[in-house]
């Protein structure tokens, strides 16, 4: 009977983590504000992304592997993480943890975000010393296998649909 009731199926859903990707956020890409250096910017937020659990966090420290000493280490509920970073106040998450503290994003930093967040990436704000620095990147990358295999679905006469916890994009 289950056999017979498959020749009925139009629709697999496929779940998205670990299945249609490697299921680990990997650092994609890095934005800078205007006269900002990328090694130091993976530096500072590395060294206090290190210190969280967050998988969004580990994946910027596995990126920078900085050595750098972090003091003051606090995670700010929902919005990021904040600390003392080679004497530098260092912030990295959302952007409103960045307004709280008068570290307004560029206009490129700021288009960089939404534009990465249309994509469905997850992209977090750095700043340090009162100022935004960077846009940092990260998505769960899909892994080499997942094109071939959605086009066999295809090729079956079978609809793929994508099932996340993600943002909507």
């Amino acid at each position: 009977e289950v056999l017979e009731s498959t020749r009925k199926v139009d629709t697999v859903v496929l779940d998205k983590t670990g299945t249609v990707t490697e299921g680990k956020m990997t650092l994609v890409a890095v934005h800078l504000a205007e006269g900002q250096d990328r090694e130091e910017v993976l530096r500072l937020a590395g060294a206090l992304e290190h210190a969280s659990e967050h998988p969004i966090a580990q994946a910027i420290a596995r990126a920078a592997q900085s050595e750098a000493t972090v003091e003051d280490f606090a995670n700010v509920e929902g919005l990021g993480v904040q600390g003392i970073v080679d004497g530098h106040a260092v912030l990295v998450g959302r952007p409103k943890l960045l307004a709280e503290w008068s570290q307004h994003l560029p206009d490129n930093l700021q288009d960089a975000l939404e534009t990465e967040q249309a994509k469905g990436r997850t992209a977090v704000a750095v700043g340090w010393d009162g100022q935004a620095r960077a846009v940092l990147v990260v998505a769960d990358v899909i892994k080499p296998t997942s094109r071939q295999a959605i086009e066999q679905l295809r090729a079956l006469g079978l609809r793929p649909v994508l099932l996340t916890g993600d943002n909507e994009a």
